[in-house]
């Protein structure tokens, strides 16, 4: 079970710290990645955002100033009940859309390329492209321009695969395509260029030279690609959600033709709603022609009726004897009149109204009917044909919302159409039974002179049916009035212009900003993939984050590979030094006298410490021992330069006694028993009795005892060893001691199995943290 063992996270305090001795690594990629964004910014054309505001409802008011609603009476055809969201939609429609696009000459697009930057010229080109529209032209594709005027010629080039052609008439793009397109000509100065699948000329302007060393194109747009665009980089959003005033708002490298374009877009769509209110206006004063032409012919008749009166004599005094029942009589006609007008108006509506749907539908007025229920109806009408022709301007094709508004479109034409003929049916019965008392008091009046009455009855129907005249032709004004003084209530409010003034793109701050970010997360990751790939320990701070064991003490990277008592003060010696001091005071009530070292693996200096870490015990006046207990890899007697003798091999079988065993080091007071001849069993003799005997005489001799053991991470040798000794130093060393080898040492102390254990950090290089435990005992 795995309690405390190394643990592979990225260590961010060495990240840092490596990040200060790495700070030329960043200050170089910043400066790479800085100078790119320079680059970027200075060869990528700017880009600007240019706004238009536009007033879409100004309230319902004529131009007399007066409600439209009061000036005319019935006349509907001048409001406009669209919602905001729906003129939005039609301000971005495909044929609001279009028929800007064809108003503008964007057809043809200009380009130039100088220094590595192409931008776009529009209005400042040196020449104009005329195209052949009686051919197929290719288009999407970079047609090059050059002159050269001293030699009176004129070079096109292009080159592209599966090539596109586009009818200039129709504005379509054919359907097939040209798999390759090479052309590179020369045409004598102002003949048109001519080739099977593009022809054109060009215009070469006035005061506007090619220069030298820039390279001109040109791309022929088709009307779809301008539309998809324009569309998709064109806003139109309400200024507030209470407001009437929307926002146009579109961005490009041209400033001037993103005005031309929004200009031109409001101009179109104020343009169409004018178009629509006249179409309605004209359609209301030909139904009123109409109906005034029959007015015109009973006027006729009624004019011709009493002067056929008049013409049998002079009026009487019968006038006052039947006077009451001409006034009611007078009333019954007036009642006909009004009776009548309703008649042929339900007989007009019902003529117009009848049948299916074909074509576009359109309003109808509500004009004289005087049925409130049927002029709901027909207000209802009304607006579902102006949805569905909102609907219709923005899909060009029949979707299901659309056929299910025209279906109901249909059946309020059939519920108008039954609705008018019940009227009609009733009010011819109203005028049936009018006529019937007309005739009554025609009657009575008969018995009257005979002359008389049929003056005034003649009097009377030309009087009503002049009035009636008189009435459609004083509405037949008004409405022609109301049309042509008539404005839609939509209306420029600001042109389109740069919002803001400076470009919007590339923005300098987040381009530096991001280029400055790039460099330095590039080596940052750099490091931080190098720390988490890296799975050796890089310094003290790593190794207290993945051990419990105290450390006794740092070891510097040096050159020797031992001290020597002559060279007392170096920094190994004092290194040392405190590693034999914080272990004299590290349980100072436990028995201290043999020192037990060992490593995870071969190579991180076990043998360089023992040796070391007894002669400054010798030099400090102790009486030392040291052991080469590696019997696998010995390297004392090499460290020592002794030569080969009887050692603990030679001891533990037998061959030698404990004092022959010993050997002189060099130094007075330590003395060295070598491993001797490397047996083929040295766990077996680890094992034998003879190896408790040695340690009980060496503690006799001795003060204190360093045994260099076997690495306890690859043999087993010191997992016996380990009952001898009463002190374990586990070495560990920098940049070679991978993590993972911690894990079996960090189990055991967590165990309670390695006593007394401590840890000894070698191979500390300069700079990476050496000294932070030099001179106390650290944890």
């Amino acid at each position: 079970m795995s309690h405390s063992g190394p643990q592979d996270t990225i260590d961010l305090k060495a990240i840092f710290a490596r990040m200060v001795g790495k700070w030329w690594l960043f200050a170089i990629s910043i400066a790479i990645a800085l100078a790119a964004g320079v680059a970027y910014i200075k060869t990528t054309p700017k880009s600007y955002r240019v706004k238009a505001v536009l007033r879409m409802s100004e309230g319902r008011r004529s131009s007399f100033g007066g409600q439209k609603e009061e000036f005319l009476r019935g006349a509907s055809y001048l409001k406009t009940d669209a919602e905001l969201e729906d003129e939005i939609t039609m301000i971005r429609s495909v044929s609001n859309m279009t028929a800007t696009l064809r108003k503008l000459d964007f057809t043809i697009g200009y380009f130039v390329k100088e220094n590595f930057l192409t931008k776009e010229e529009y209005g400042t080109a040196p020449y104009v492209v005329h195209m052949d529209t009686s051919s197929l032209q290719i288009c999407g594709l970079a047609v090059h321009v050059k002159v050269d005027t001293l030699a009176g010629t004129w070079r096109v080039s292009a080159a592209g695969k599966n090539v596109h052609l586009y009818d200039l008439r129709t504005e379509k793009v054919d359907d097939g395509f040209l798999p390759k397109v090479e052309i590179d000509e020369l045409v004598a100065l102002g003949q048109p260029f001519k080739s099977k699948y593009l022809s054109f000329n060009i215009e070469l302007l006035p005061g506007r030279a090619m220069k030298a060393g820039s390279e001109y194109f040109f791309f022929l747009n088709p009307m779809d690609e301008q539309l998809r665009q324009w569309q998709g980089i064109t806003e139109v959003s309400p200024m507030s959600d209470e407001s009437n005033i929307v926002i146009l708002t579109t961005g490009g490298e041209v400033i001037s033709k993103q005005e031309r374009f929004l200009d031109m877009l409001m101009a179109t769509y104020i343009q169409s709603e004018q178009d629509k209110n006249t179409q309605k206006g004209k359609a209301t004063i030909e139904f009123i022609d109409a109906t005034l032409a029959q007015s015109d012919q009973r006027l006729r008749q009624a004019q011709t009726q009493l002067q056929i009166a008049q013409s049998g004599g002079s009026m009487g005094d019968a006038a006052s004897q039947s006077g009451a029942i001409n006034q009611e009589l007078f009333r019954l006609q007036d009642e006909e009149g009004r009776i009548r007008s309703k008649l042929s108006n339900l007989n007009a509506l019902v003529a117009t109204m009848s049948g299916d749907m074909a074509g576009q539908a359109s309003t109808i007025a509500a004009t004289g009917l005087d049925a409130p229920s049927l002029n709901n109806l027909i207000d209802k009408y009304n607006q579902d044909v102006q949805q569905l022709r909102t609907n219709e301007l923005n899909v060009k094709i029949a979707t299901a919302p659309i056929i299910a508004l025209r279906r109901t479109v249909q059946t309020e034409r059939d519920q108008i159409v039954q609705s008018a003929q019940a009227l009609v049916h009733q009010t011819q019965s109203e005028l049936g039974a009018l006529q019937s008392r007309i005739s009554v008091l025609q009657g009575k009046l008969y018995v009257l002179p005979q002359q008389d009455a049929q003056r005034r009855i003649a009097t009377k129907s030309y009087e009503l049916t002049e009035g009636i005249h008189n009435y459609l032709m004083e509405k037949s004004y008004e409405a022609q009035i109301a049309v042509n003084s008539d404005q839609v209530d939509k209306s420029v409010v600001d042109s389109a212009r740069p919002d803001p003034p400076s470009p919007i793109a590339p923005d300098k701050k987040v381009v530096l900003g991001g280029a400055f970010a790039i460099g330095f997360i590039i080596p940052l990751l750099l490091l931080m993939l190098m720390d988490l790939v890296n799975d050796k320990i890089g310094g003290l701070d790593e190794l207290k984050r993945l051990t419990a064991i105290p450390i006794l003490a740092t070891i510097p990277s040096s050159k020797r590979k031992r001290i020597t008592p002559d060279e007392p003060k170096s920094l190994l010696a004092e290194s040392f030094r405190t590693a034999r001091i914080n272990l004299q005071y590290l349980n100072a009530n436990a028995p201290r006298q043999v020192v037990g070292m060992t490593s995870s693996t071969s190579g991180e200096g076990k043998t360089f410490c023992s040796i070391n870490l007894a002669t400054v015990i010798t030099l400090s006046g102790k009486r030392t021992l040291l052991i080469d207990a590696d019997m696998r890899r010995p390297r004392v007697h090499e460290y020592l330069e002794l030569p080969d003798g009887p050692g603990l091999s030679t001891l533990l079988i037998g061959e030698c006694t404990v004092e022959q065993a010993i050997r002189r080091s060099g130094i007075q007071g330590l003395d060295v028993i070598t491993a001797g001849p490397i047996p083929p069993n040295p766990l077996e003799l680890v094992e034998s009795p003879r190896m408790a005997e040695l340690f009980a005489k060496a503690r006799e001799r001795y003060d204190h005892i360093v045994v260099d053991a076997s690495p306890m991470g690859l043999v087993s040798e010191f997992k016996i060893i380990m009952g001898h000794v009463d002190v374990i130093l586990y070495v560990v060393r920098q940049g070679h001691t991978r993590r993972p080898m911690l894990r079996n040492v960090n189990e055991l102390y967590h165990d309670g199995k390695l006593p007394h254990a401590n840890m000894i950090l070698n191979d500390v290089k300069a700079g990476d943290g050496y000294g932070e435990g030099y001179g106390y005992y650290t944890k």
